[in-house]
């Protein structure tokens, strides 16, 4: 997706409608703008022409009479909403998350590549970008330089070949996040000819440094590194921007932590045009709140004042990316991304606007024929085109999720909020060699097994739930199944359920499925639309809570239980890892 060259086509009859020569194809009349470049409340009306916007002002010269005519009387006039740090694929995929999104404002998304790249490899992810260039919803692209999980298959994917080819991309904005930065930093030299890559093509390189000192943030910045998401205090945030950094302030479903940043960053009394807003990739759980605007109605209730916040979830966004001459604002030759808001306070939107058509309206008196929401234009996807199919069926037997003991304390995988683990080493029951704990609260086995049941990685997970007979999912960061269960028998009936599905989430308790998600897509999305993965995933939440789980988004919590740069004990390929010493403390156990 190339908007500079798309205006160039359009630049003719653009001009003649701003000058009154052409009429305009749509007319906003009696709205309220809200101006995002000065901060002004502004009554004016808005002539569109195809995609863009040719006219913002008092008159009504290019007023034709063909022009459809939306009367925004009372009602105010706001950019389309941009999500900076988008992850489309969180068992919902791009375009069903559009579907959902698109009628809540967010008409631009900057997304990971993480699931499509580390699935299809470069050729097949150009192939996907392509194709959601047909989505209303503008979709840009952020490159992922670590597969955020060890694997020598990953390794080739990621490889600098790869990487270059894709920042080279039009659609690609960005590289990262990073989450390996240690490695960058240490000059590993696939990272390091990513960053310089995009800094030479005038992109972006956004950071992954939760809790970074600012001697670890100033070598980030002179590393390349242009944003980051992961501040969880406003010192963090201040520290981000007093480095020129620009700053994704968070409220996602991990880390809810937008009101304490906005309190902090308006008593510091610091200019604010540098913050973005982030919904960071949220579970479908979230998604019935909303997304940018629930983000936005958060921001507000916080203190933070209405034009501002507006401002950070389109024109700072959209500054940062360097399109804030084509999106981000309502201004001449900008895109036609335009919402209607009934009350300055209130971001959910009446009326939803991209590049000029309307694709949501709930005002009743606007287009003829439009009397409620409506989808992404009837666009769909054949994702199996892509191979992007069941994941191939094994059988899954109780043994494989037996750990032999080892005469010394077991290294616990202790959950000490809903990602971050502690080790905690433990004398564990013991019965013919191998680990006893089906009987003991609070503690089960937890395992990573390769799709293929060629390898298992055991552990044992503490303060994950007071008993569950056996869950299993496909939905993790390795791209292997997450198998956890107080019985072995439970754990092998899920997965095998699982294989049965093609993919997904599945619970047994004592011999009985009690719970399952297809996700038929690669194990980790599906087709159907997000109110159903919202309803299923709440029920998700619903039965591990009664069943002791502490936490309040337990996808979260299987998903990254692989993932490879969070402390401290983690699943992996190679055995159960630890992250601060890079060791395998216990190793795979081999299967085939």
């Amino acid at each position: 997706m190339n908007l500079r060259t798309d205006y160039s086509a359009a630049y003719r009859e653009v001009v003649d409608t701003a000058r009154g020569l052409r009429s305009a194809d749509a007319y906003i009349i009696n709205g309220t703008v809200i101006n995002v470049y000065t901060g002004e409340l502004i009554k004016s009306n808005v002539a569109v022409c195809g995609k863009y916007i040719a006219y913002v002002g008092e008159s009504d010269r290019s007023l034709g009479q063909d022009t459809e005519v939306i009367d925004a009387s009372g009602r105010f006039l706001c950019p389309g909403y941009i999500e900076p740090h988008g992850h489309p694929f969180l068992m919902y995929n791009p375009v069903s998350l559009s579907d959902k999104i698109l009628p809540l404002g967010t008409t631009m998304m900057v997304a990971d590549n993480l699931f499509f790249f580390r699935a299809l490899g470069p050729e097949g992810f150009e192939t996907v970008i392509e194709d959601l260039k047909k989505l209303p919803l503008k979709l840009f692209w952020s490159v992922r330089l670590d597969a955020q999980a060890s694997s020598a298959r990953l390794d080739a994917v990621f490889s600098p070949e790869n990487i270059s080819r894709l920042v080279n991309n039009r659609s690609v904005l960005q590289v990262g996040e990073i989450t390996d930065w240690p490695s960058l930093l240490n000059g590993k030299p696939g990272m390091v000819e990513g960053i310089l890559a995009a800094l030479k093509t005038g992109k972006k390189a956004e950071g992954h440094a939760p809790g970074a000192s600012q001697d670890t943030l100033n070598t980030l910045a002179a590393a390349g590194i242009t944003a980051c998401h992961e501040s969880i205090s406003g010192e963090e945030v201040l520290r981000r921007l007093r480095l020129g950094m620009y700053a994704n302030l968070r409220h996602s479903s991990l880390r809810p932590d937008l009101p304490r940043l906005i309190k902090a960053l308006l008593a510091a009394g610091v200019p604010l045009n540098r913050a973005m807003l982030t919904t960071d990739g949220p579970s479908p759980a979230y998604l019935a709140k909303g997304f940018t605007d629930y983000v936005l109605r958060t921001a507000m209730e916080a203190g933070l004042n209405p034009v501002t916040a507006y401002q950070m979830a389109t024109l700072n966004a959209a500054t940062y990316y360097g399109l804030d001459n084509l999106v981000g604002g309502i201004a001449p030759g900008c895109h036609a991304d335009i919402l209607l808001l009934e009350e300055l306070d209130n971001p959910t939107p009446v009326l939803v606007m991209a590049d000029g058509k309307v694709f949501a309206d709930k005002t009743l008196n606007g287009c003829p024929g439009k009397s409620d929401f409506s989808k992404t234009d009837g666009f769909t996807v054949n994702w199996e085109k892509y191979g992007l199919g069941p994941i191939p069926r094994q059988t899954v037997s109780p043994d494989f999720f037996s750990i032999q003991a080892t005469g010394r304390p077991f290294p616990v995988m202790y959950l000490e909020n809903p990602v971050i683990t502690r080790r905690r080493d433990k004398e564990l029951p013991v019965r013919h060699g191998l680990l006893d704990i089906g009987g003991i609260p609070g503690l089960q086995y937890a395992a990573l097994l390769d799709y293929g049941c060629s390898w298992v990685c055991g552990g044992v997970l503490s303060g994950f739930a007071d008993h569950i007979g056996g869950l299993a999912s496909s939905v993790s960061i390795a791209g292997n199944l997450v198998v956890i269960g107080s019985s072995r028998e439970d754990m092998s009936m899920a997965a095998n359920r699982l294989y049965e599905l093609g993919g997904g989430i599945v619970i047994y308790e004592a011999g009985a499925c009690i719970f399952e998600l297809p996700l038929p897509l690669n194990g980790s999305i599906t087709a159907e639309p997000v109110d159903c993965l919202v309803r299923k995933c709440l029920l998700f939440a619903e039965i591990l809570k009664k069943k002791g789980h502490r936490f309040h988004d337990p996808v979260y919590t299987v998903l990254f239980l692989s993932t490879a740069h969070l402390p401290e004990l983690r699943l992996s390929p190679e055995g159960l890892w630890e992250v601060k010493t890079k060791k395998v403390l216990l190793p795979i156990q081999k299967l085939k």
